[in-house]
């Protein structure tokens, strides 16, 4: 059994031995590693470009990205037992998470007005008060007008 590796400096007996036996024989500690490091070496990674809406097209999907990247060619990173999320990443950029945008069926609801800018009927026009201000202005002057219509009758038609 000459093949067997000699780890820790120690010998091997000649009829060999079991993997845990091995195991129980390194008294190193164990090194565990980051499970993000982990996971991003199994991602799969892919360039797109990022549209002039701010989205990127990926497996018939539309995925939102930021408005500063538009035009830009991004790396995403992707679970391929699971793409639903992606990670965007672009030089000089934190990488963002980036979901599959949904458009609602009433995507475009317009937010309650405040009170002070809901239509009110009104209860007078400024137009018409104006008017009828002017009217009222215009008959006070003829009832304060002299007429001399009247003294034109009483004279004799001869003179």
């Amino acid at each position: 059994m000459g093949d067997l590796p000699e780890s820790i400096s120690a010998d091997v007996p000649a009829e060999g031995i079991t993997p845990e036996q091995e195991w129980n024989r390194d008294s190193r500690a164990l090194r565990y590693l980051d499970a993000g490091l982990v996971g991003e070496a199994f991602m799969h990674h892919e360039k797109r470009k990022v549209s002039k809406g701010a989205c990127i097209s990926f497996r018939g999907k539309q995925y939102e990205a930021r408005a500063s990247l538009i035009g830009c060619r991004v790396e995403i990173a992707y679970d391929p037992s699971s793409p639903e999320i992606i990670t965007v990443s672009y030089p000089g950029i934190q990488s963002f998470k980036a979901a599959p945008l949904r458009i609602e069926e009433y995507c475009d609801q317009k937010p309650a007005l405040p009170v002070s800018m809901l239509a009110v009927e009104p209860e007078t026009s400024r137009f018409l008060n104006a008017l009828e201000k002017r009217h009222a202005e215009s008959v006070k002057r003829r009832a304060d007008a002299i007429s001399f219509g009247a003294y034109r009758k009483e004279v004799p038609a001869d003179v």
